[in-house]
């Protein structure tokens, strides 16, 4: 009998970006409905591009943002379910197939042949294995099978979608995370987790791209017949475009922000040429305003996000085995909100294009932007999609081999129990 959610098991979910660092404690019941208990968002500092640059300063927002939540919620937070947002996540498609002895059915240690091929032949030496999704298993050229155990055959091969990046691209979060003096129970990539937290099942079998519009970064992730199938991250976000309006209006970044928020738009319009907007400027004297056209700051605003979009589209365009049917643009992120955007993510790629809605959990704390805890709704999705013991035995200590093996093997074992 498949283990069930203790009474009163509780989840910690933290999104560490590159604006914002965000913690949300989630209570399951019996009946397994999530509810949230403690939540609580800091501003980032030491994180740009979705990598740690200074261990200090983000030690102390992590620790804050934690010790926040622990105080709402009442729980003590001693491991995690953490994001992944590094530029250098790697998605791929891979085959292999191994040949199965004559005369005896697939066995276990069938499948671990087939994940060794998988290692040795297709992961790069250096990488760590983030994610492994089984599209299907093929037994002598046949398609379809969930689980080939028992079966006989000649051949056994199997479809996957790996996404892997640097294991040196952990030691900064994990070093951080430690002297935070808690653990990582598992970590996700951020497309994957933004996805899951705005994608409705229609959408993901039909086809469904989702673009999160961070701080520090701009990803994606590609749905197809209900599974990801390609995901990416762009080094450039909000953030580079809230510096470009403080540097053209020579103000600070803080007022950029609320000019961008409040002001800015992914269009110009003739309207935009009567519309006047105040601006805090820097100088010697304090309260110093100026007024400028919101056409001006519209026009700082508009080859950023352009660009933005056309290094998207090249990252999209570079395989467009699933992109090409994949036209639905799912938008969320802080940087969604942006007027216009819609129509200009159409205007560039093409499709369809919506504004994606968090899915609601209870207590969900309103008074933060609709998007502030998109990514730890969406680290939520993926732990419950998985049973409890997948997802909490799977850092525990086995007799599993270490290393990217050992980290392959534990998702075949997974994916066949």
């Amino acid at each position: 009998m498949k283990k069930r959610f203790h009474k009163k098991t509780y989840l910690n979910l933290l999104d560490i970006g590159s604006g914002k660092i965000a913690c949300m404690v989630v209570c399951l019941t019996d009946d397994q409905t999530p509810q949230v208990v403690g939540a609580s968002c800091v501003p980032s500092k030491g994180i740009q591009a979705g990598s740690i640059w200074n261990l200090e300063e983000a030690t102390a927002c992590v620790g804050e943002a934690i010790r926040q939540a622990e105080v709402k919620s009442g729980q003590r937070i001693e491991s995690v379910i953490v994001n992944i947002s590094s530029t250098q996540l790697h998605s791929l498609q891979v085959y292999h197939e191994v040949a199965i002895p004559a005369g005896k059915p697939i066995s276990a240690q069938d499948v671990q042949a087939l994940v060794d091929g998988i290692v040795s032949q297709h992961v790069p030496v250096g990488e760590e294995v983030l994610h492994a999704f089984p599209l299907g298993y093929i037994v002598d050229k046949d398609q379809g099978l969930t689980d080939p155990r028992g079966v006989f055959a000649n051949t056994l091969g199997a479809h996957v979608h790996m996404v892997t990046l640097p294991e040196t691209q952990t030691m900064n979060l994990l070093t951080v995370l430690d002297r935070c003096h808690v653990s990582v129970q598992m970590k996700v990539a951020t497309p994957y987790a933004s996805a899951l937290a705005v994608l409705n099942e229609d959408e993901k079998d039909i086809g469904a791209t989702v673009l999160d519009f961070g701080a520090g970064t701009t990803s994606y992730a590609v749905f197809v017949a209900g599974g990801l199938m390609q995901l990416g991250v762009i080094q450039s976000g909000g953030n580079q475009m809230t510096r470009d309006i403080a540097q053209a209006l020579n103000t600070n970044l803080q007022n950029a922000e609320r000019l961008k928020v409040l002001n800015g738009a992914a269009y110009l319009s003739p309207r935009d040429e009567l519309e006047r907007v105040i601006v805090p400027v820097l100088g010697d004297e304090e309260g110093t305003n100026i007024q400028i056209k919101r056409s001006h700051l519209i026009g700082v605003i508009v080859p950023r996000l352009e660009s933005i979009l056309e290094k998207t589209k090249l990252a999209l365009d570079k395989d467009t085995t699933f992109t090409s049917v994949a036209k639905n643009y799912v938008l969320t992120g802080g940087g969604a909100g942006l007027a216009g955007l819609k129509e200009k993510v159409v205007s560039f790629l093409g499709g369809i294009s919506r504004l994606g809605k968090t899915k609601q959990i209870k207590n969900l704390p309103s008074e933060y932007d609709l998007c502030t805890f998109n990514v730890c709704v969406g680290l939520l999705m993926y732990a419950l999609k998985r049973r409890q013991d997948k997802v909490f035995e799977q850092f525990q200590s086995t007799s599993t081999p270490k290393g990217f093996l050992g980290k392959v093997i534990k998702w075949i074992k997974q994916s066949l129990s």
